[in-house]
C-alpha cells in the first residue's frame, strides 16, 4: 500500500491531496479540493456505522493533542487513520497493524520543537509525547524517569497508560536500585518478558497485575545519563528488538532536548538572580530564586532553611514589586506576607533532617518517607545543592497533588543548580584557590591538584595513570572491575589482574585524594568504580561542550566569541597520548566532530561579519583536524578565490588532488573548475 496522505485546513476541508490518496480513492486533487474530509473518505467503524462524520482524529487534535489515530474500514480494507497537527492537519492512512518509524519521529520532532519554544509547557509536552509513543509502539504503559544533576536518584517525571496507581507504587530509585537504577549504572537497556520472576523489578503491584514485558532504556549524553525511558505490556510476545530499534532512534534526540530545556531554565533563572545581585539586593535575589522554584513545581508554598539559620518562604500568588527606592523594604515585607500566607508550620526537625546529607524525602509523595512525620500536607523535602555541598533544605508544600506526584523533583534540582551557586557560592578560600582538581585531556592528559602539576611519578605505576584516563573516558559511568581489568590486561587471568587493579587504585587515590581513606574523586559503587568528583573540579571537555552549547544558542559576534573560547581549549585530540586505546576512540571522534562543526559555523559567522582572515584560519584548522573533509577544501578554495588569492587556491587544490589520487579516490571536478584546473 503506497503512502495515502492528504492535508486538511482548520475547518476539516481538504487543502492538499497526495498522489497515493488519488490512487487509493481514484479521485484527482481537483475533484476533492475544498471538500470535507468525511465526505470523501466515508469510513466506517468495526460495526459498519459511519465513523468519519464524527471524526475522532479531528476531535482529539481540536482539543490540543499533537497527534491522534483511529481504526476504520475504507474500501473494504481495515486501516488506521492517523492525524498530525502542524498548523493544518496532516492525515495518513496505513494498514492497521503496520508499525511506522516516521510516526514516532514525527511525534518526537513536535516534542523537541515545543520543549525548545515553550519550556513552560514542559510537563504537558512530555505527557503528550509519552502518550503518542505508547500508542504508536502498542504498549500499555510508558514512563520517563529523570536523573538529578548529582546522579544520586532517578525520579518519575511523566507517565502515560493504564494502572497508574500501580506504577506510582515507587516513583523514585536510588542509583543502582531497581530497573532504572541498574540501567543508570550499566548504561545498557534491560529487557524482560517474565517480569514476575525478575527480582530486580521492585514494584510488586505491577507484577500482580500480570505485566510480562518491561523495557528500560537509558537516555544518554556524552557528559552522562539524564534519565531512562520505560515501556511495559502484559503481552509476553512483544517484539523487543523492534521496540529497541525505535528507542535507538528516539533516545539521543530526546536526551539532548531534555538537557537543553532544563539547562535553559537554569540559565534563565541565573540571569534574573544575577541582575538582583548586581544591585546588591540579595534578599530580592533569593525571592526570585524561590519564585522560580515555586513556578516550575506549582507548589502552593516553598520554605527554605539555609545553613546560616535563615528561614525564607514564598507562597503562590505573592507579587513582586521593583521600586528602586524601597526595593529591600518591600522584599522583606513580601517575605513576611509569604510567611503569613503559608499556613504550614515550620518543621522543628530541620536541624536533624537527613536532607542535609543530600537525601530526598517526601510526605504523601511516594518518595522516601520523612522520618519525623507522616501527616500534614503533601510535600517534597529536597537538598539545595551548591556545587558539591548542600547549602540548605527546601520544602515544597502542595495543596493539590501533582500527577505523577514526584514529577517536579528532578526539574527543580536541574533548574536550581546554577542559581544556587550564584546565591550561595563555595567558601571564599576554595573560590580563591580555584578548583581542587584541574584536568586537561584535549591534546593529552595533564592534571593539577591544588594548583600543582602532577607528574607521571605521582601516580606510582604507569598503569595507574592509564586507569585514570579510562575512568575519565567513561566519566559518569560505573565500570565493573571485570571491565577495567579486561581493558587494561586483555586476555589475562581475572583473579590475577584484579589484585593488580587494587594496587593501581591505591596509587591513583594517593595521587588525587586529600584523604585516600575517604575518596571523593573516584568512587566505588557495588563491584565497580566511577569518576564522579564530589569536590570542586575543572575538566576541559566539559567546559568545551558548555561553550559550544552557548555558541549554538547565540548569533553574530557573541556566538563567535563563545566558539573562540571553546576552540582555544581544543589543543588536540581527546587523550592524544593514548592513540591506540579503543576505549577512548568513541569520545575522541565525537569531540573532534564537535570541533569541526564549530569551526564551520565560526567561519560562516566570520564571513558574515567581514572577518575573512578569521574565516580562512577556521577552514585551515578544519583540514588539520580532518584532512579528508572535502567541503572544507571547497569552502577554503572559494574564500581564497573571492579574496583574490588564486595562487594559494590552486596550490591547495594540488594538495587535495595528490591526497585523493594516492588513496585511489575520485577528484572533484567542481573544485577543479573553481580554480580553472582540469581534473
Amino acid at each position: 500500500m503506497n503512502h495515502v496522505r492528504w492535508q486538511l485546513d482548520s475547518r476539516g476541508r481538504i487543502s492538499a491531496w497526495g498522489l497515493g490518496a488519488a490512487t487509493f480513492f481514484r479521485l484527482s486533487a481537483e475533484q476533492v479540493q475544498g471538500k470535507p474530509c468525511a465526505e470523501v473518505v466515508q469510513g466506517t467503524d468495526g460495526f459498519g456505522r459511519p465513523l468519519c462524520a464524527r471524526c475522532p482524529v479531528q476531535r482529539e487534535i481540536k482539543y490540543g493533542a499533537y497527534q491522534a489515530s483511529t481504526a476504520l474500514s475504507c474500501g473494504g480494507k481495515r486501516l488506521s487513520c492517523q492525524g498530525f497537527a502542524n498548523g493544518d492537519i496532516r492525515i495518513e492512512l496505513k494498514p492497521e497493524h503496520q508499525r511506522d518509524t516516521s510516526e514516532v519521529l514525527a511525534s518526537l520532532s513536535w516534542a523537541v520543537r515545543t520543549l525548545a519554544g515553550k519550556p513552560g509547557r514542559f510537563f504537558q509536552t512530555l505527557q503528550v509525547f509519552l502518550a503518542g509513543l505508547r500508542k504508536s509502539l502498542r504498549m500499555e504503559a510508558a514512563e520517563l524517569f529523570l536523573a538529578d544533576p548529582q546522579e544520586h536518584y532517578l525520579v518519575l517525571t511523566a507517565y502515560d497508560g493504564v494502572h497508574r496507581k500501580a506504577f506510582m507504587e515507587k516513583p523514585w530509585f536510588a542509583w543502582g536500585e531497581g530497573y532504572p537504577g541498574l540501567v543508570a549504572l550499566g548504561h545498557r537497556a534491560l529487557v524482560t518478558h517474565d517480569l514476575a520472576a525478575d527480582g530486580r523489578y521492585l514494584r510488586q503491584k505491577v507484577k500482580k497485575l500480570g505485566y510480562k514485558t518491561y523495557i528500560c532504556y537509558p537516555l544518554e549524553l556524552p557528559q552522562g545519563l539524564i534519565g531512562v525511558l520505560n515501556l511495559a505490556s502484559r503481552d509476553p510476545a512483544v517484539d523487543d528488538e523492534a521496540l529497541l530499534e525505535q528507542l535507538t532512534l528516539v533516545g539521543p534526540m530526546l536526551a539532548a532536548s531534555l538537557y537543553m530545556v532544563l539547562t535553559r531554565l537554569g540559565e534563565k533563572g541565573l540571569l534574573s538572580i544575577a541582575s538582583t545581585l548586581r544591585r546588591g539586593a540579595e534578599l530580592e535575589g533569593i525571592e526570585t530564586f524561590l519564585a522560580q522554584a515555586a513556578a516550575i513545581s506549582r507548589a502552593s508554598c516553598v520554605r527554605l532553611v539555609l545553613q546560616d539559620g535563615r528561614n525564607l518562604t514564598h507562597s503562590a500568588g505573592s507579587g513582586q514589586a521593583h521600586s528602586a527606592s524601597r526595593r529591600r523594604e518591600r522584599s522583606a515585607e513580601r517575605s513576611r506576607q509569604a510567611q503569613s500566607r503559608c499556613e504550614v508550620p515550620e518543621c522543628p526537625h530541620v536541624p536533624q533532617c537527613p536532607v542535609w546529607q543530600g537525601r530526598v524525602r517526601g510526605v504523601k509523595m511516594g518518595l522516601e518517607p520523612c522520618p519525623h512525620t507522616e501527616a500534614g500536607r503533601p510535600r517534597y523535602c529536597l537538598p539545595l545543592w551548591s556545587g558539591g555541598h548542600v547549602a540548605g533544605v527546601q520544602q515544597f508544600h502542595f495543596a493539590r497533588l501533582p500527577q505523577p506526584p514526584s514529577q517536579a523533583v528532578a526539574p527543580i534540582l536541574w533548574m536550581e543548580r546554577l542559581g544556587a551557586e550564584a546565591l550561595w557560592p563555595h567558601p571564599e578560600q576554595a573560590a580563591k584557590e580555584g578548583p581542587l582538581l584541574e584536568i586537561h585531556t584535549l591534546g593529552g592528559l595533564q592534571v593539577r591538584r591544588a594548583g600543582e602539576l602532577l607528574s607521571a611519578r605521582a601516580f606510582g605505576r604507569r598503569q595507574a595513570l592509564t586507569l585514570f584516563k579510562l575512568l575519565i573516558a567513561h566519566r559518569g559511568q560505573t565500570l565493573s572491575k571485570e571491565e577495567i581489568c579486561e581493558r587494561l590486561w586483555p586476555g589475562e587471568d581475572p583473579s590475577e589482574t584484579q589484585r593488580r587493579l587494587y594496587v593501581l587504585m591505591h596509587g591513583l587515590r594517593h595521587a588525587l585524594e586529600a584523604d585516600p581513606a575517604q575518596p571523593q574523586i573516584v568512587l566505588r559503587e557495588d563491584e565497580g568504580y566511577r569518576f564522579v568528583p564530589q569536590v570542586r573540579y575543572f575538566l576541559d571537555v566539559v567546559r568545551f561542550e558548555e561553550l559550544l552549547h552557548q555558541g549554538d544558542g547565540l548569533e553574530g559576534a557573541a556566538a563567535l566569541e563563545a566558539y573562540r573560547q571553546a576552540l582555544a581549549l581544543y589543543k588536540g585530540d581527546f587523550l592524544a597520548d593514548e592513540p591506540y586505546a579503543d576505549w577512548a576512540e568513541l569520545e575522541r571522534s565525537y569531540l573532534r566532530e564537535r570541533a569541526v562543526g564549530a569551526l564551520f559555523r565560526m567561519a560562516a559567522l566570520a564571513l558574515d561579519l567581514g572577518m575573512q582572515r578569521e574565516a580562512l584560519e577556521a577552514y585551515r584548522r578544519i583540514l588539520t583536524l580532518d584532512p579528508w573533509r572535502e567541503e572544507a577544501y571547497a569552502a577554503l578554495i572559494e574564500t581564497l578565490v573571492v579574496n583574490g588569492q588564486e595562487p594559494e587556491a590552486r596550490s591547495l587544490f594540488q594538495q587535495y588532488r595528490l591526497r585523493m589520487e594516492r588513496e585511489g579516490l575520485p577528484v572533484s571536478s567542481d573544485l577543479a573548475q573553481r580554480v580553472r584546473i582540469s581534473a
